[in-house]
C-alpha cells in the first residue's frame, strides 16, 4: 500500500498551504471551499492557520482532521495533463499598463529573476479570486510564455478561466490595482477581484 506523505498540517497559515503547493492550489482552495472554509482570497488568510479557520467557523476537531488528510491526498495525487488543443486556443495578455506597474515591483522588490505566476483560486466573494504573484520557479506543469521580457506562467487548473483575459493596471481617484477584463466570468464583485 501507498504510503501519504503528510505535508499539510493544521499549523499551517492558509495561504502558505496555497503558496507552497502552486501547482494544487486551484485544487486545494477548491477543497477548503467546499469544505466551508470560504476565507480563500481574503485578509485572513494571511495570517489565520487551517486549525484557527476550521475551529473559529464552529466546526469540529474529527473534521479538521479530516480536512487535513484531504488536502494531503490532494497534493499527493497526480495531476492530469491537460489536452494539447486547449494550450493552443490560450490567450492572456497584460496591457502595457500592467507590464510597466509589474517591473516596478519586480524592481523594488529585486526580484528579476523571478517569473509572474497568475492562477485562479475557489475562493472571494463571487467564487473564484484571481492570484498573482512571483515566484522563483514556476511549476513544470505550468503554461510558459514571454510578454515583453516579462517571463509569464500560467497555472495550468486555471487556463480554463483565464483564456482569453486582458489584464489591466488601474489607477485613479477611485481605484488603483490590477483589473482582470475576463470574457469567462458571468458575475464579477465590485472589488475586481472576485468572479463567478
Amino acid at each position: 500500500m501507498k504510503q501519504t506523505l503528510q505535508i499539510i498540517n493544521k499549523e499551517m497559515v492558509i495561504a502558505e498551504i496555497l503558496a507552497e503547493h502552486p501547482e494544487k492550489a486551484h485544487l486545494l482552495s477548491e477543497i477548503m471551499m467546499e469544505f466551508g472554509i470560504h476565507c480563500i482570497g481574503c485578509g485572513a488568510s494571511g495570517f489565520e492557520t487551517l486549525e484557527q479557520g476550521v475551529l473559529g467557523h464552529g466546526f469540529s476537531e474529527k473534521e479538521l482532521n479530516k480536512l487535513v488528510s484531504d488536502l494531503n491526498k490532494a497534493i499527493n495525487s497526480k495531476q492530469e495533463k491537460k489536452a494539447i488543443k486547449e494550450i493552443k486556443n490560450f490567450s492572456l495578455k497584460l496591457s502595457d499598463k500592467a507590464i510597466k506597474k509589474i517591473n516596478e515591483i519586480i524592481k523594488s522588490e529585486g526580484k528579476e529573476k523571478n517569473t509572474l505566476r497568475i492562477s485562479v483560486l475557489a475562493g472571494g466573494c463571487s467564487g473564484y479570486t484571481y492570484d498573482l504573484e512571483l515566484i522563483e520557479n514556476a511549476p513544470k506543469e505550468d503554461l510558459k510564455f514571454k510578454q515583453n521580457n516579462l517571463e509569464i506562467s500560467v497555472d495550468r487548473e486555471s487556463m480554463e478561466y483565464l483564456s482569453g483575459t486582458t489584464i489591466d493596471f488601474i489607477d485613479s481617484l477611485k481605484e488603483s490595482g490590477f483589473k482582470f477584463l475576463n470574457p469567462n466570468a458571468t458575475k464579477e464583485c465590485g472589488c475586481g477581484k472576485s468572479f463567478s
